[in-house]
């Protein structure tokens, strides 16, 4: 089995690698390259990624195997499946591959998890999780029958489930299950976007700004640490409801521009943490949010140096993992690939994660 944690030398040898190809990106003649990086093993394996560009046929040879090999995908996380449809067909879509050729297998297997909202998997409970990717992947799918599955008043009936009965404006991720700032971010979105009943956001807003840090990011709940994933949630519901100014976005600002690490140019998730490309996405849309809301009005994230980090994090094969050293997964991918859609281009919606065109079909839909 493959060593998830490095020892000091292979960081150390990583590091070195790393800085040696960040040199060969400048567009002034680097250095020539010392002799023992040329012995170094991860210097030989990131070297050919020392142009930037986006190996776009690999990944979606890649994602194509990993969304057609559904069922050997989700055996490792079978209380998650339809998450093994989401990240693949969303890095797909992204890619601009047509993915329309998987609407029939995609919908078949999603009606397996259909209760009211979706379930894990097959004969499995509500959770809002997998109710999230679920939904999420039928709007990539944008048809009216991909559409058609979707049971509002059966969701309805699940988000009123999942009320937090101890505090206003909070949910659980499934009945007598946790309370955090996902919960309430997939509500809020979804009652918006599918036109339920506009009761279930009574509170959010303040919630959400109740558990604003003194560093300025959002908690999962209240009183505790600032995270990025959270932070994304939060902010996201804020906008989607059109009530970003709840919160303190200049101390929001403050927190997130510190989260992009000048070595490497990804961003880490909590303060003193490493980097990791998932919050390419999940930092990286923050800023796409707050010029969304009005707040600022120029991209304040570095984006040449957060695509170089997503570069250097490519499987020459395809795929994406979180840091070099790592194996490449669907959920990297994804959302790696959506941070680096959101550096230069309005194809990615910030709030939904999935591309413009089909957010804006989902609305007339549901009209």
């Amino acid at each position: 089995m493959k060593q998830l944690n490095r020892t000091l030398n292979e960081q150390n040898l990583v590091h070195s690698a790393i800085s040696q190809i960040r040199k060969e990106y400048q567009y002034v003649e680097s250095e020539e390259v010392p002799q023992d990086l040329l012995e170094n093993k991860y210097y030989k394996e990131y070297e050919p990624l020392n142009k930037l560009e986006l190996l776009t046929d690999q990944h979606i040879k890649y994602c194509t195997k990993k969304l057609l090999n559904i069922g050997y995908s989700i055996f490792y996380l079978d209380v998650g499946q339809p998450w093994c449809i989401y990240w693949p067909l969303n890095a797909l879509s992204i890619l601009q591959d047509d993915v329309s050729k998987y609407e029939h297998q995609i919908i078949q297997y999603l009606e397996q998890c259909k209760i009211g909202s979706f379930g894990g998997g097959p004969y499995q409970f509500e959770h809002l999780a997998p109710t999230y990717s679920s939904l999420l992947s039928l709007f990539i799918l944008a048809t009216p029958t991909s559409l058609g599955l979707i049971d509002r008043q059966g969701l309805e009936k699940f988000f009123w489930s999942v009320q937090d009965p101890n505090i206003k404006g909070s949910y659980l991720m499934h009945v007598n299950g946790e309370a955090d700032m996902r919960a309430v971010y997939i509500v809020v979105i979804m009652v918006i976007i599918l036109k339920l009943d506009p009761k279930l956001l009574d509170g959010c807003a303040e919630y959400i700004a109740s558990c604003q840090t003194y560093e300025g990011g959002i908690g999962g709940v209240r009183y505790s640490e600032s995270h990025g994933g959270y932070t994304f949630c939060g902010y996201a519901a804020l906008v989607c409801m059109k009530k970003a100014h709840y919160i303190d976005q200049e101390k929001l600002l403050n927190w997130l521009v510190n989260r992009q690490i000048e070595n490497e140019g990804g961003f880490n998730g909590r303060t003193n943490k490493v980097v990791d490309a998932c919050y390419s996405f999940w930092q990286g849309a923050i800023f796409k949010l707050l010029m969304l809301s009005g707040y600022v009005n120029e991209q304040l994230m570095d984006v040449q140096e957060l695509k170089k980090y997503i570069h250097i994090c490519q499987n020459i094969s395809g795929g994406i993992f979180d840091k070099p050293s790592k194996s490449p997964d669907a959920y990297h991918t994804c959302y790696g690939l959506s941070g680096y859609s959101l550096t230069d281009s309005n194809f990615q919606n910030p709030i939904y994660n999935v591309p413009n065109k089909c957010i804006e079909f989902v609305q007339n839909f549901f009209q």
